[in-house]
């Protein structure tokens, strides 16, 4: 029996600045009407989410936020795991001469950017918006940041975004830096992951890792994908999460996470023999 199910959010539950559709909401409800607990699991944090659930709470009461360091039960904090502070300093000081290059934190304090100029920063389209949040490496908050990011955006095409990353990671074993598929990188306490959230969730809550489904797409799903039941990989995922997938489905831009949402309210274990069907008829799984 199914009791917990978590998905990635971008490129896998909803597209690119795309809210989720009424029809994913509609299942998350069957799902919670079932007693079936569902949780995003999200490099992003709340605010966030919850404008992409349509302002719907519901749909985040039980959520993995900010790659699992931020973990909510049935809308109560239950755990919260921060980002080494040093670490970020000597981070940003490493890219502050990159154009377009960029380091960003959040946590109960608020929300900063660092590691850039005044005049690259605003020259990039996210961090653009953030210019008033500016600050120098060494005037990083020096409370709790729990969302981090390290951004390579206009201006730094001409930068190996993967190269930077294997430095910081030599120079910082603090840190580790995951890839959501785009020329970013969520920043996470060294060791931990998605998966390490999804072990809390199953302490709390004294759930089976063959009870738990989880949906992705990029290589910072792939632990949590390892550590369930229930694997599920969107069309559009990249070829490390399908090598540990054991479902597939269709992509994001069918809303192929949304109609599997309703598939598990109505049909429970019985979704993953339509998903394999499904599969095997396209060449998907063997």
């Amino acid at each position: 029996m199914v009791k917990l199910v978590l998905t990635d959010m971008d490129n896998t539950l909803v597209a690119y600045e795309i809210p989720a559709s009424q029809r994913a909401i509609e299942g998350i409800h069957k799902l919670l009407d079932k007693g079936v607990l569902f949780g995003p699991a999200s490099g992003r944090d709340y605010d966030s989410v919850v404008i992409s659930f349509r302002g719907d709470t519901d749909c985040v009461k039980t959520a993995l936020f900010s790659n699992g360091k931020r973990i909510f039960v049935d809308g109560t904090l239950m755990n919260q795991t921060g980002v080494d502070r040093d670490s970020m300093v000597k981070m940003a000081e490493m890219v502050y001469d990159l154009p377009g290059v960029y380091v960003s934190g959040r946590g109960e304090g608020g929300g900063f950017v660092t590691g850039s100029t005044l005049p690259s920063l605003l020259g990039t389209t996210w961090g653009g918006r953030r210019a008033s949040e500016l600050v120098e490496p060494q005037d990083i908050p020096h409370w709790t940041i729990v969302t981090a990011g390290l951004h390579f955006e206009e201006g730094s095409e001409m930068i190996d975004n993967e190269e930077w990353g294997e430095k910081i990671r030599q120079a910082c074993p603090k840190l580790d830096l995951l890839s959501p598929g785009s020329r970013m990188f969520d920043v996470v306490p060294h060791g931990w992951s998605k998966a390490s959230a999804v072990r809390v969730l199953q302490i709390l809550m004294a759930i089976d890792k063959d009870e738990i489904v989880a949906f992705g797409d990029s290589d910072n799903d792939l632990e949590m994908l390892k550590a369930v039941g229930h694997p599920v990989a969107v069309a559009n995922a990249n070829a490390n999460v399908k090598a540990v997938a054991r479902h597939f489905i269709g992509s994001v831009d069918e809303d192929a996470v949304g109609q599997a949402l309703n598939d598990l309210a109505e049909l429970d274990e019985g979704a993953f023999e339509k998903w394999d069907a499904a599969a095997r008829e396209k060449g998907w799984l063997k």
